[in-house]
C-alpha cells in the first residue's frame, strides 16, 4: 500500500480526499451541475457509494461542505472506517457552519474562497474561531495569487491553502506565477483542488503534473465508483513518487495550446 497521509501541523491529513463540489452542483461543471446536484446532494447513500469506492483505493478522507446531506455521508464513513479524516470548508454566508464541522471532528477547516478573497475582518474572525476550537486553520481561494500574498505578508494565522491547481492552468490565474509561489513557499502546505479542471484533464496527466510541484495533498471530485477508483489510484501513485511514464504530456499540452 502506498503512503496515504501527509502531516499538516502534526495531524494526519489524507494525500487524497474526495471533493464535494460535484455533489453540490458547482458552477464549473456546466450542464452537468444540476444533474449531479439532484443525484447527490440530499442522497447520502449515493455519496457514500463514491466515498467508499475512493476509500478502497486509498482516499482516506472527504473535504466537506456543510450543505445538504454531505455531513451525513461523511459521518457514515467515519462510523465504518476508523482512519477516515474529515476536512472541510466554511459556508460563504452568515452561517459559516464551523459549529457543524467542529461537532463532526473536522481536522482542518478552510475559510471559503468568497470570504478569503475579500481579505476583510470576517476572514480574520473565522480563522480565529477555527483555531480557537483546536482545528487547523486554512484558506480556500478562487483568486490564489493575491490572496496567498496577502496572507503571507500580513502573517495571518493560516497553516494551509486550498488552491486550484492543474496542468491546464484552469481557474489558477497566472499559472506560471502561481507555480513559482507554490514551489518557493515552504512554511505552508498547499492542497490542490480542481485538479482535473472540471473533468477536462485525464487523471494520469493531471497527477503527473501535480507530483512535480510542492502540493502536499489533493481533493478530487468524482461522480461514479469507477471514476473514483481510477482517479484515486493514479493520484496516490503520483503523489508518492511512483512516477507514471507519460510521454505525451507535453504533446497533449502543446496540442491544446494550439486550439
Amino acid at each position: 500500500m502506498f503512503k496515504i497521509f501527509c502531516k499538516i501541523d502534526d495531524i494526519n491529513i489524507p494525500l487524497v480526499s474526495t471533493g464535494t463540489s460535484p455533489f453540490i452542483g458547482a458552477g464549473q461543471f456546466g450542464s452537468k451541475a444540476f444533474e449531479w446536484r439532484t443525484r447527490f446532494l440530499n442522497n447520502p447513500m449515493a455519496m457514500f457509494e463514491i466515498l467508499e469506492a475512493s476509500y478502497g483505493e486509498g482516499a482516506r478522507g472527504i473535504e466537506v461542505i456543510p450543505s445538504g446531506k454531505i455531513v451525513e455521508a461523511a459521518q457514515m464513513m467515519c462510523e465504518k472506517y476508523n482512519d477516515y479524516v474529515i476536512t472541510g470548508s466554511t459556508n460563504p454566508d452568515k452561517n459559516s457552519g464551523i459549529d457543524v464541522l467542529v461537532e463532526i471532528g473536522t481536522k482542518l477547516i478552510f475559510v471559503h474562497g468568497m470570504v478569503s478573497d475579500n481579505k476583510g475582518r470576517k476572514l480574520l474572525n473565522l480563522l480565529d474561531e477555527i483555531s480557537s476550537n483546536g482545528i487547523i486553520p486554512g484558506i480556500a481561494t478562487h483568486d490564489p495569487i493575491p490572496t496567498i500574498k496577502y496572507c503571507i505578508e500580513n502573517s495571518l494565522n493560516v497553516k494551509a491553502f486550498l488552491i486550484p491547481f492543474n496542468a491546464y492552468g484552469s481557474f489558477m490565474g497566472d499559472k506560471i506565477k502561481l507555480e513559482e509561489i507554490v514551489d518557493n513557499t515552504t512554511n505552508f502546505d498547499f492542497i490542490g483542488m480542481k485538479t482535473l479542471a472540471a473533468g477536462e484533464i485525464r487523471p494520469d496527466l493531471a497527477f503527473h503534473y501535480i507530483s512535480n510541484h510542492n502540493i502536499s495533498a489533493v481533493t478530487i471530485g468524482m461522480v461514479t465508483p469507477q471514476q473514483a477508483q481510477e482517479s484515486t489510484k493514479i493520484a496516490l501513485k503520483s503523489l508518492t513518487s511512483e512516477k507514471l511514464e507519460i510521454n505525451d504530456l507535453h504533446l497533449k499540452m502543446g496540442n491544446r495550446n494550439k486550439k
